[in-house]
């Protein structure tokens, strides 16, 4: 499960109350509607409390006020998770809710080490997910300005981008694999948005999307909310590191936890899928060598 069982009601409003603080410097500034709905999904599918209203959520609560309701590992441990996702909720990033973030999880014990390297997973994940949402404009999106800097780490990488002609190359032969294959299922599943492949000047790092993507094939997810989600989900659970953490990632923009596609019963399904599955298809997965391999033929080997 991606959540703990028996969030008691105080301990659900003393979170949401922290996480409400995070997100309005503790009383002094508007919540986005980002953070509005990602406050919204914590509330309903991690901590099953919808009753509670925004009245008994106290932004002023203290590190000492959490402490003091949420005294088991276990809850603190995903208490700490949540508190480090609230901040990425909305961008620009404020240092200054990382900083109210930070003392509430050194507050609970938690080890600063293992947010740090959450805080790498999150660069990594977030600039998969905008990567996802911006190509879905098409190719006018890669002379896209984004003025209000929404994706800038994403427009960064596009503009940065030399392209790798021997790697389009290797990319482009994928056309010629065997239908049913999953490198030709993996090229047309690019081939139908019309998206640059591997090595294109208009595309970014291998290692950021093209495992995404072949989950994306191997599950048979779409490019809908809905999918994205699913597809965010059967990596948190498919990982060896930090799963829970990349789990919550997928409840931030450019996708939140309750747009009228999300499904949790779909994203729940899709984590034990991950979870369940022989192999990990996350993290430093290979995938060359099977891309000759029928997707029917792989979904029954590992078990997915």
């Amino acid at each position: 499960m991606i959540h703990p069982p028996g969030w008691t009601l105080e301990q659900s409003k003393v979170l949401l109350g922290a996480l409400r603080g995070i997100a309005t410097l503790h009383g002094t500034a508007p919540m986005s509607p980002e953070e509005t709905q990602l406050l919204e999904g914590i509330r309903v599918n991690i901590l099953l409390h919808p009753e509670i209203t925004e009245a008994d959520e106290d932004v002023h609560v203290h590190p000492p006020d959490l402490v003091a309701a949420i005294q088991d590992d276990e809850h603190k441990e995903r208490a700490a998770q949540l508190l480090a996702v609230m901040p990425y909720a909305t961008r620009p990033y404020c240092d200054s809710k990382t900083y109210i973030s930070e003392k509430f999880i050194e507050a609970l014990g938690e080890n600063m080490h293992r947010v740090e390297d959450f805080l790498g997973a999150r660069q990594k994940h977030n600039q998969t997910m905008e990567y996802c949402a911006l190509r879905k404009l098409g190719r006018d999106v890669f002379p896209y300005q984004d003025p209000d800097g929404q994706y800038k780490e994403v427009m960064k990488l596009l503009k940065d981008a030399e392209g790798d002609p021997e790697e389009l190359a290797r990319y482009k032969a994928l056309q010629g694999y065997p239908a049913g294959s999953l490198g030709r299922a993996y090229f047309d599943f690019y081939a139908q948005f019309d998206w640059p492949l591997p090595g294109d000047p208009l595309w970014i790092s291998e290692d950021l999307t093209v495992r995404h993507d072949l989950i994306h094939v191997l599950c048979n997810y779409d490019i809908s909310i809905n999918g994205e989600f699913c597809v965010t989900a059967f990596t948190a659970g498919n990982t060896e590191h930090l799963n829970w953490m990349v789990a919550m990632l997928g409840f931030t923009p450019p996708y939140v936890s309750t747009g009228a596609q999300f499904n949790p019963a779909d994203f729940t399904a899709a984590y034990t899928r991950g979870e369940n599955a022989t192999h990990s298809f996350v993290d430093n997965w290979d995938f060359w060598p099977i891309l000759g391999e029928q997707v029917g033929d792989l979904r029954t080997q590992y078990q997915i």
